[in-house]
């Protein structure tokens, strides 16, 4: 199936605001629950952006599900790429600039250095389709490739359902994190798996 790109970048913001507006760091980032939709749309617009010119966007066929990935040694970013999505970040959060940046700088901080690794940043999935298996065909596909080319996985998780999703598939807790007057952050890793021998 195929779509303008004005239509799959609008279908995917609007589908990634869906499937996060309860999420723990949305919520405490985003604490107007009124406003909230409206605002994350917004956020996703910097994030598929950003994906898209640094890394890749995989759906599924319907657009009703995305995993945004970094390729390895592009995660963190540098502080001139930051220094670039400010401008946009200020426009996006508004009066709640100050604690998105502190999360997100927290968040790079607990990273590990840039290597042979993919980050995943975000995987999600519409909610009237969470539970039917796609977004584990999402994040089987590319961590196929992490296993083929040996390298790492890496992510954050911010709820307990995440965190024993993603256990699943073989990520475990690297560290946890305690934001200020807020949610706790896993992040996880994943060793790639070799295959055996013909």
């Amino acid at each position: 199936m195929t779509f303008p790109a004005t239509e799959v970048d609008r279908t995917l913001r609007r589908m990634l605001a869906r499937a996060f507006e309860r999420d723990p760091i949305a919520a405490y980032v985003l604490p107007d629950e009124s406003t909230r939709l409206a605002r994350l749309e917004r956020v996703y617009r910097i994030y598929l952006n950003v994906f898209t010119t640094l890394g890749m966007v995989v759906t599924a066929d319907t657009l009703n599900a995305a995993a945004l990935w970094l390729p390895p040694r592009r995660y963190p970013l540098s502080a001139l790429q930051n220094l670039r999505l400010l401008p946009a970040i200020v426009c996006t959060f508004g009066r709640q600039s100050a604690r998105a940046l502190t999360v997100m700088s927290a968040l790079e901080s607990a990273a590990p250095p840039r290597g042979n690794y993919w980050y995943l940043g975000v995987l999600g999935v519409d909610p009237p389709r969470q539970g039917r298996g796609i977004g584990t065909k999402l994040l089987e596909r590319e961590l196929a490739v992490c296993d083929e080319t040996g390298a790492g996985a890496y992510l954050e998780a911010a709820s307990d359902a995440n965190l024993a999703f993603y256990e699943r598939h073989g990520f475990g807790i690297r560290t946890e994190l305690s934001l200020r007057d807020g949610p706790r952050v896993w992040t996880m890793w994943r060793d790639p798996r070799k295959h055996a021998s013909a």
